[in-house]
């Protein structure tokens, strides 16, 4: 029998959805909106990651405070009875490393090969900026802290990544080989890479290329490693280690210093003893006497 035109359709049987299917499709819904916002989230700020190395300057007052007045100088000499100071050695080689300036005169080369995170780089920097402060000045240099999981972490440093320095007397090469990130547990970034050149004088005077610092002075003098040990740093920031630099009774002082006029010493050998006012001074030439370096040029040389 046909159904009549005007009789309602039948309403159609509602199938109860189980909640077990319900309970599941939320949990892959609640998945996907948290991968969602993960990704958002990564895209979004590029700069909070850590695997980018970021540049934080020295302020100019903390700069200022590198440039140790001369009588701290002379007064300490290179007397460091309570932390012990490894000068640089003669390397024996007749070959003086020299490079082209910008305004085309040939000078001796400083090489500094560190890195970031090392504490030995960490500590050799102190007197390598101090001595370098006496030939020339320091534009841009930034501010680091050594590791926190090597031996004496986060010590207060410098590094010569994106370094700002200008001299007449000399030429300064300086390479971070790795950053102070680590951000996945297997290694330090790398950072930079030494040309030709600078990786030889690794190969001959360093233990290894990735034993951290060598400062290498023009090919005729080396140090492998910090000048001191790096304890002496221990705990104190960048302002209260420069702070401390006026002070030549200070042990901290003493080590920094005494190592700063060693390296200015070997600078003055090889760069015909200028400027005279920096290779004449008394602690310098305690520094040319103890090192055997004889004169360190004519008097009043400039």
């Amino acid at each position: 029998m046909s159904q009549a035109p005007n009789a309602p359709a039948p309403a159609p049987v509602l199938r109860q959805i189980p909640r077990r299917y319900v309970a599941l499709g939320l949990i892959i819904l609640a998945i996907a909106l948290l991968g969602t916002l993960v990704l958002v989230r990564d895209n979004a700020e590029p700069g909070s990651s850590s695997t980018v190395e970021a540049f934080n300057a020295a302020p100019s007052s903390l700069v200022s405070m590198l440039d140790v007045p001369a009588s701290v100088y002379d007064t300490i000499g290179v007397s460091s009875p309570a932390n012990p100071v490894t000068p640089p050695h003669p390397t024996g080689s007749a070959a003086l490393w020299q490079a082209t300036s910008g305004g085309g005169a040939t000078l001796p080369v400083v090489y500094f090969y560190g890195a970031e995170f090392a504490p030995y780089a960490a500590a050799q920097r102190w007197p390598v900026i101090l001595a370098l402060s006496r030939f020339g000045t320091f534009s841009q240099v930034g501010l680091m802290q050594s590791s926190n999981t090597t031996a004496f972490p986060n010590l207060s440093t410098f590094t010569f990544w994106d370094v700002g320095y200008q001299s007449k007397y000399l030429i300064l090469q300086p390479v971070e080989r790795y950053s102070s990130l680590n951000p996945t547990g297997a290694g330090y970034l790398s950072l930079q890479v030494p040309s030709t050149r600078q990786a030889a004088a690794v190969s001959e005077y360093a233990p290894g290329s990735d034993t951290f610092a060598l400062t290498d002075v023009a090919n005729k003098y080396v140090l492998s490693g910090s000048s001191y040990s790096p304890a002496v740093l221990d705990g104190l920031s960048q302002d209260q280690i420069a702070g401390y630099l006026a002070t030549p009774a200070a042990p901290l002082t003493q080590a920094v210093v005494t190592a700063a006029n060693e390296i200015s010493a070997t600078i003055c050998a090889v760069d015909r003893g200028r400027p005279g006012s920096v290779c004449q001074s008394r602690g310098v030439q305690e520094a040319a006497e103890l090192l055997k370096l004889g004169p360190s040029g004519p008097a009043g040389a400039s």
